[in-house]
């Protein structure tokens, strides 16, 4: 691999500075907090871990997640239908 393959990570673009390391830990941490989420659902569905196991206010994080993202997979979808025959 070289260096301009390299992943956009603070080693490999030589991050000097502490506030270019910040910004490349901050621009993951949505898609690192999405992972954490699908793995906590998959250790649930397998038997691994029980929803309970979590604290109260862990599983009201979890659940409104949740909530919020079928609510949103259902009003996508919505969309989706009524628009396969207007192109």
């Amino acid at each position: 691999m070289s260096p301009d393959d390299a992943p956009d990570t603070p080693d490999a673009v030589g991050a000097s500075s502490p506030d270019r390391a910040r910004q490349l830990l901050a621009s993951t941490d949505q898609e690192l907090a999405r992972i954490a989420e699908d793995l906590i659902d998959i250790l649930i569905a397998r038997g691994v871990i029980q929803f309970t196991d979590f604290p109260a206010e862990a599983q009201a994080k979890l659940l409104q997640r949740r909530q919020t993202r079928a609510t949103l997979s259902r009003r996508l979808q919505l969309l989706d239908d009524g628009d396969s025959g207007l192109i």
